[in-house]
Protein backbone atom coordinates (compact mmCIF):
# COMPACT_ATOMS: atom_id res chain seq x y z
CA UNK A 1 0.00 0.00 0.00
CA UNK A 2 2.74 2.34 0.86
CA UNK A 3 4.53 1.72 -2.49
CA UNK A 4 1.25 2.79 -4.34
CA UNK A 5 0.64 6.00 -2.42
CA UNK A 6 4.43 7.18 -3.01
CA UNK A 7 2.86 6.86 -6.44
CA UNK A 8 0.07 8.28 -6.40
CA UNK A 9 1.77 11.57 -4.63
CA UNK A 10 4.37 11.29 -7.33
CA UNK A 11 1.59 11.69 -10.01
CA UNK A 12 -0.28 14.40 -7.99
CA UNK A 13 3.02 16.41 -8.11
CA UNK A 14 3.11 16.04 -11.46
CA UNK A 15 0.04 17.19 -12.79
CA UNK A 16 -1.28 19.25 -9.15
CA UNK A 17 -4.39 19.08 -7.56
CA UNK A 18 -5.96 22.48 -7.38
CA UNK A 19 -6.24 24.72 -3.93
CA UNK A 20 -8.74 24.64 -2.34
CA UNK A 21 -10.53 27.90 -2.46
CA UNK A 22 -10.58 31.05 0.06
CA UNK A 23 -14.13 30.62 0.19
CA UNK A 24 -14.24 26.93 1.49
CA UNK A 25 -11.11 27.73 4.16
CA UNK A 26 -13.29 30.69 5.52
CA UNK A 27 -16.47 28.75 5.24
CA UNK A 28 -14.65 25.55 7.27
CA UNK A 29 -13.02 28.24 9.68
CA UNK A 30 -16.57 29.71 10.45
CA UNK A 31 -18.09 26.41 11.03
CA UNK A 32 -15.27 25.36 13.59
CA UNK A 33 -16.45 28.08 15.74
CA UNK A 34 -18.59 27.39 19.29
CA UNK A 35 -21.40 29.38 17.51
CA UNK A 36 -21.52 29.30 13.57
CA UNK A 37 -22.76 32.81 12.41
CA UNK A 38 -25.38 31.85 9.54
CA UNK A 39 -25.11 35.20 8.18
CA UNK A 40 -21.74 34.90 7.57
CA UNK A 41 -21.58 31.37 6.09
CA UNK A 42 -24.58 32.57 3.81
CA UNK A 43 -22.47 35.73 2.71
CA UNK A 44 -19.29 33.41 2.03
CA UNK A 45 -21.01 31.02 -0.11
CA UNK A 46 -22.35 33.86 -2.02
CA UNK A 47 -18.91 35.62 -2.52
CA UNK A 48 -18.77 33.73 -6.18
CA UNK A 49 -21.26 34.02 -8.04
CA UNK A 50 -20.60 31.25 -10.43
CA UNK A 51 -19.83 29.32 -7.52
CA UNK A 52 -23.40 30.12 -6.04
CA UNK A 53 -25.21 28.87 -8.87
CA UNK A 54 -23.84 25.48 -8.99
CA UNK A 55 -24.54 25.17 -5.43
CA UNK A 56 -27.78 26.24 -5.42
CA UNK A 57 -28.79 23.76 -8.51
CA UNK A 58 -26.81 21.03 -6.53
CA UNK A 59 -28.97 21.61 -3.47
CA UNK A 60 -32.27 22.03 -5.81
CA UNK A 61 -31.95 18.67 -7.64
CA UNK A 62 -29.89 16.92 -5.33
CA UNK A 63 -30.83 17.15 -1.06
CA UNK A 64 -33.40 19.51 -0.43
CA UNK A 65 -36.86 17.93 -0.33
CA UNK A 66 -38.30 21.75 -0.10
CA UNK A 67 -41.56 21.99 -2.50
CA UNK A 68 -40.10 25.71 -3.54
CA UNK A 69 -36.90 26.50 -4.89
CA UNK A 70 -34.05 27.60 -2.80
CA UNK A 71 -33.16 30.87 -5.00
CA UNK A 72 -30.36 32.58 -2.66
CA UNK A 73 -27.20 31.38 -0.27
CA UNK A 74 -29.84 32.56 3.01
CA UNK A 75 -32.46 30.28 2.02
CA UNK A 76 -29.92 27.19 1.58
CA UNK A 77 -28.51 27.84 4.93
CA UNK A 78 -31.71 28.05 7.24
CA UNK A 79 -33.19 24.80 5.14
CA UNK A 80 -30.47 22.49 5.50
CA UNK A 81 -27.53 21.28 8.75
CA UNK A 82 -24.76 23.11 8.28
CA UNK A 83 -23.24 19.54 8.29
CA UNK A 84 -24.86 19.56 4.71
CA UNK A 85 -24.31 22.72 3.42
CA UNK A 86 -20.70 22.26 4.05
CA UNK A 87 -20.57 19.23 2.05
CA UNK A 88 -22.47 20.99 -1.11
CA UNK A 89 -20.34 23.43 -1.24
CA UNK A 90 -17.35 21.47 -1.06
CA UNK A 91 -18.61 19.20 -3.75
CA UNK A 92 -19.29 22.54 -6.15
CA UNK A 93 -16.31 23.77 -5.24
CA UNK A 94 -14.74 20.44 -6.48
CA UNK A 95 -16.01 19.96 -9.39
CA UNK A 96 -15.56 23.33 -10.70
CA UNK A 97 -12.08 23.12 -9.96
CA UNK A 98 -10.71 20.12 -11.48
CA UNK A 99 -12.31 18.99 -14.58
CA UNK A 100 -10.99 20.74 -17.60
CA UNK A 101 -11.34 19.00 -20.72
CA UNK A 102 -13.95 16.52 -21.91
CA UNK A 103 -12.74 13.21 -20.68
CA UNK A 104 -12.15 14.78 -17.00
CA UNK A 105 -15.60 16.44 -17.11
CA UNK A 106 -17.46 12.97 -18.53
CA UNK A 107 -15.18 11.04 -15.62
CA UNK A 108 -17.09 14.07 -12.68
CA UNK A 109 -20.35 14.11 -14.67
CA UNK A 110 -20.22 10.00 -13.66
CA UNK A 111 -19.32 10.56 -10.19
CA UNK A 112 -22.06 13.44 -10.06
CA UNK A 113 -24.71 11.02 -11.37
CA UNK A 114 -23.46 8.13 -9.12
CA UNK A 115 -23.37 10.98 -6.07
CA UNK A 116 -27.01 11.99 -7.44
CA UNK A 117 -28.23 8.00 -7.23
CA UNK A 118 -26.07 7.70 -3.39
CA UNK A 119 -27.74 10.11 -2.20
CA UNK A 120 -31.34 9.45 -2.93
CA UNK A 121 -30.44 5.47 -1.76
CA UNK A 122 -28.96 6.96 1.55
CA UNK A 123 -32.74 8.22 2.61
CA UNK A 124 -32.68 4.13 4.52
CA UNK A 125 -29.21 4.35 5.62
CA UNK A 126 -29.47 5.13 9.05
CA UNK A 127 -25.64 6.44 9.82
CA UNK A 128 -24.70 8.45 6.83
CA UNK A 129 -26.21 11.53 5.01
CA UNK A 130 -27.42 12.60 1.78
CA UNK A 131 -24.38 15.22 1.46
CA UNK A 132 -21.80 12.19 2.45
CA UNK A 133 -23.14 9.51 0.25
CA UNK A 134 -23.50 12.37 -2.86
CA UNK A 135 -19.35 13.32 -2.01
CA UNK A 136 -17.93 10.10 -1.34
CA UNK A 137 -19.55 8.94 -4.92
CA UNK A 138 -18.48 11.76 -6.53
CA UNK A 139 -15.31 11.78 -5.19
CA UNK A 140 -14.49 7.94 -5.81
CA UNK A 141 -13.39 8.04 -9.52
CA UNK A 142 -11.44 11.64 -9.45
CA UNK A 143 -7.85 10.09 -8.91
CA UNK A 144 -8.39 9.25 -12.88
CA UNK A 145 -8.63 12.42 -13.68
CA UNK A 146 -5.32 13.01 -12.97
CA UNK A 147 -4.10 9.72 -14.05
CA UNK A 148 -5.74 10.68 -16.71
CA UNK A 149 -3.31 13.84 -17.59
CA UNK A 150 -0.45 11.69 -17.74
CA UNK A 151 -1.97 10.33 -21.14
CA UNK A 152 -5.02 11.19 -22.28
CA UNK A 153 -6.00 8.89 -25.03
CA UNK A 154 -4.16 6.11 -23.55
CA UNK A 155 -6.46 6.29 -19.80
CA UNK A 156 -9.89 6.76 -21.35
CA UNK A 157 -10.05 2.88 -21.76
CA UNK A 158 -9.12 2.47 -18.16
CA UNK A 159 -11.56 4.66 -17.16
CA UNK A 160 -14.27 2.78 -19.48
CA UNK A 161 -13.37 -0.82 -17.94
CA UNK A 162 -13.72 0.43 -14.70
CA UNK A 163 -17.60 0.89 -15.54
CA UNK A 164 -18.09 -2.50 -16.82
CA UNK A 165 -15.74 -4.43 -14.84
CA UNK A 166 -15.17 -2.80 -11.54
CA UNK A 167 -14.03 -5.91 -9.37
CA UNK A 168 -11.40 -7.01 -12.24
CA UNK A 169 -10.01 -3.98 -13.61
CA UNK A 170 -7.57 -2.89 -11.89
CA UNK A 171 -4.99 -4.78 -11.95
CA UNK A 172 -4.22 -3.44 -15.43
CA UNK A 173 -4.18 -0.07 -14.01
CA UNK A 174 -1.97 -0.71 -11.11
CA UNK A 175 0.86 -2.70 -13.74
CA UNK A 176 0.62 0.44 -16.05
CA UNK A 177 0.67 3.34 -13.20
CA UNK A 178 2.40 1.08 -9.83
CA UNK A 179 -1.01 2.59 -8.49
CA UNK A 180 -4.74 2.93 -8.75
CA UNK A 181 -6.75 5.87 -9.43
CA UNK A 182 -8.12 5.05 -5.71
CA UNK A 183 -4.98 6.45 -4.24
CA UNK A 184 -4.99 9.25 -6.01
CA UNK A 185 -8.29 9.94 -5.14
CA UNK A 186 -7.77 9.89 -1.42
CA UNK A 187 -4.72 11.91 -1.56
CA UNK A 188 -7.32 14.69 -2.99
CA UNK A 189 -9.51 13.84 -0.50
CA UNK A 190 -7.32 14.61 2.23
CA UNK A 191 -6.05 17.89 0.82
CA UNK A 192 -9.35 18.67 0.29
CA UNK A 193 -10.18 17.93 4.02
CA UNK A 194 -12.68 15.59 3.45
CA UNK A 195 -13.51 13.33 6.15
CA UNK A 196 -11.68 10.37 7.00
CA UNK A 197 -14.74 8.30 6.81
CA UNK A 198 -15.44 9.32 2.65
CA UNK A 199 -11.84 8.36 1.74
CA UNK A 200 -11.53 5.47 3.06
CA UNK A 201 -15.01 4.24 1.40
CA UNK A 202 -12.72 5.44 -1.37
CA UNK A 203 -10.48 3.56 -1.32
CA UNK A 204 -12.77 0.10 -0.94
CA UNK A 205 -15.27 0.67 -3.54
CA UNK A 206 -13.40 -2.01 -5.84
CA UNK A 207 -12.41 -3.89 -2.87
CA UNK A 208 -14.77 -7.33 -3.14
CA UNK A 209 -14.10 -8.36 0.40
CA UNK A 210 -15.01 -4.57 1.81
CA UNK A 211 -17.77 -6.03 4.02
CA UNK A 212 -15.42 -8.29 5.88
CA UNK A 213 -12.64 -5.18 6.09
CA UNK A 214 -15.16 -2.72 7.31
CA UNK A 215 -17.13 -4.99 9.38
CA UNK A 216 -15.62 -2.37 12.69
CA UNK A 217 -17.22 0.58 11.19
CA UNK A 218 -20.60 0.58 9.83
CA UNK A 219 -20.69 4.04 8.32
CA UNK A 220 -17.08 2.86 6.32
CA UNK A 221 -19.19 -0.05 5.24
CA UNK A 222 -21.82 1.68 4.17
CA UNK A 223 -20.42 4.31 2.21
CA UNK A 224 -18.52 1.74 0.35
CA UNK A 225 -21.67 0.34 -0.42
CA UNK A 226 -23.41 3.02 -1.50
CA UNK A 227 -20.87 3.76 -3.84
CA UNK A 228 -20.79 0.64 -5.57
CA UNK A 229 -24.88 -0.01 -5.79
CA UNK A 230 -24.84 3.81 -7.13
CA UNK A 231 -22.47 2.91 -10.41
CA UNK A 232 -25.00 0.06 -11.27
CA UNK A 233 -27.61 2.79 -10.75
CA UNK A 234 -25.97 4.69 -13.36
CA UNK A 235 -25.55 2.08 -15.68
CA UNK A 236 -29.45 1.71 -15.45
CA UNK A 237 -30.06 5.25 -15.92
CA UNK A 238 -28.10 5.55 -18.79
CA UNK A 239 -28.98 2.63 -20.77
CA UNK A 240 -25.37 1.63 -20.52
CA UNK A 241 -23.30 -0.53 -22.49
CA UNK A 242 -21.37 -0.87 -19.61
CA UNK A 243 -23.92 -3.59 -18.10
CA UNK A 244 -22.03 -6.30 -17.39
CA UNK A 245 -22.51 -9.64 -15.51
CA UNK A 246 -20.05 -8.93 -13.33
CA UNK A 247 -21.47 -4.94 -12.62
CA UNK A 248 -24.55 -7.01 -11.37
CA UNK A 249 -22.04 -9.05 -9.31
CA UNK A 250 -20.84 -5.55 -7.77
CA UNK A 251 -24.13 -4.11 -7.49
CA UNK A 252 -25.41 -7.35 -5.17
CA UNK A 253 -22.24 -7.10 -3.07
CA UNK A 254 -22.95 -3.23 -2.62
CA UNK A 255 -26.78 -4.09 -1.44
CA UNK A 256 -25.52 -7.33 1.11
CA UNK A 257 -24.13 -4.60 3.26
CA UNK A 258 -27.53 -2.53 3.02
CA UNK A 259 -30.67 -2.79 4.11
CA UNK A 260 -32.77 -1.28 1.63
CA UNK A 261 -36.46 -1.72 0.63
CA UNK A 262 -37.17 -3.12 -2.74
CA UNK A 263 -38.25 0.17 -3.98
CA UNK A 264 -35.00 2.00 -3.24
CA UNK A 265 -33.22 1.03 -6.32
CA UNK A 266 -35.98 2.31 -8.22
CA UNK A 267 -36.40 5.57 -6.91
CA UNK A 268 -32.44 6.39 -7.62
CA UNK A 269 -32.40 5.12 -11.03
CA UNK A 270 -35.48 7.87 -11.23
CA UNK A 271 -33.56 10.93 -9.84
CA UNK A 272 -30.95 10.24 -12.06
CA UNK A 273 -32.76 9.93 -15.33
CA UNK A 274 -34.89 12.77 -14.34
CA UNK A 275 -31.84 15.01 -13.11
CA UNK A 276 -28.84 13.21 -14.01
CA UNK A 277 -27.69 15.83 -17.06
CA UNK A 278 -28.98 18.68 -14.69
CA UNK A 279 -26.46 21.62 -14.51
CA UNK A 280 -26.62 21.09 -10.41
CA UNK A 281 -24.67 18.12 -11.00
CA UNK A 282 -22.79 18.68 -14.13
CA UNK A 283 -18.71 19.87 -14.05
CA UNK A 284 -18.25 23.66 -14.46
CA UNK A 285 -16.94 25.02 -17.53
CA UNK A 286 -13.44 26.31 -18.38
Amino acid sequence: MQAKLSRASQIIEMTGIPSVPEELVLLQDELNKKYPNTVTIANLIARNPELLGDFLSLVNTNVTNEKTEIRDAKAAVNALGLNEIYNLFMASSLTQAIAQNSLEKEIMLHGAQAGLAAAELSYWVYDVSRSEAYMAALMQNTGSIFLSRLNPEDYAPFFKTHLSAPLSSLDQEEAEFQTTHMYLSILIAKKWNIAPELYKAILMHHDPDFIHKTANDSKVSHLTALIMASNYVVAIANDSQYLTQELKSYRDLGLKALNLPENAMKAAIAAVTKWGNSKGIAPGGH
